[in-house]
């Protein structure tokens, strides 16, 4: 009778925990290793801060708009009327900061700007080539003080523009380390 009692509490358990270990299994497809993870094409992280109850990171649709974003998350004041730059009325793309301010005359201020290109690598958020300053460089690994300057140098050089193909053009970007770097593009 014992014996059967364990049988049933074994299979039972099986059953409880076969769903859930078949919804952890990962797909056999080989990818390519990357730095950053995929989010899915319908969402963007976004970071939201200011005079909100819940400043913070978050992950909403690719078509929401900054003022849903500040709504979602609760202004210490009531949003009666506030000002935004240009782009507060466009969807946010990944990596956006949305930050809600208030001004010395007590109204509120919405601006929209991009995360550092340090949040952006902690939240695997690629990075945009052509707004990217010599600091900014030097944070990818392998690339020095030097070797950033070379690359802004070389952006200017070419009006202001640089594509990631560009960079394999910059003097001490090899092969190797072009292969790197597109990880976080």
């Amino acid at each position: 009778m014992e014996t059967m009692r364990r049988v049933v509490l074994i299979a039972s358990a099986a059953l409880l925990f076969l769903p859930a270990a078949m919804k952890s299994r990962t797909s056999q497809d080989t990818t390519a290793h990357t730095a950053f993870r995929a989010l899915s094409s319908g969402m963007v992280t976004v970071k939201v801060s200011g005079e909100l109850l819940h400043s913070g990171i978050y992950v909403v649709p690719a078509n929401s708009l900054a003022d849903s974003v500040i709504k979602m998350a609760v202004p210490l004041h009531p949003l009666k009327q506030y000002n935004n730059n240009t782009t507060a009325g466009r969807p946010l793309p990944n990596g956006s900061a949305v930050n809600l301010l208030e001004q010395p005359d007590g109204s509120l201020l919405l601006v929209v700007n991009q995360m550092t290109v340090s949040e952006r690598m902690v939240l695997g958020i690629p990075l945009d080539i052509s707004t990217m300053g010599e600091a900014d460089f030097e944070r990818l690994p392998g690339i020095g003080p030097a070797l950033a300057r070379r690359i802004i140098t070389y952006r200017h050089k070419n009006g202001g523009i640089l594509s990631l193909c560009d960079l394999v053009a910059v003097d001490g970007i090899g092969e190797k380390k072009y292969k790197m770097l597109l990880n976080y593009f």
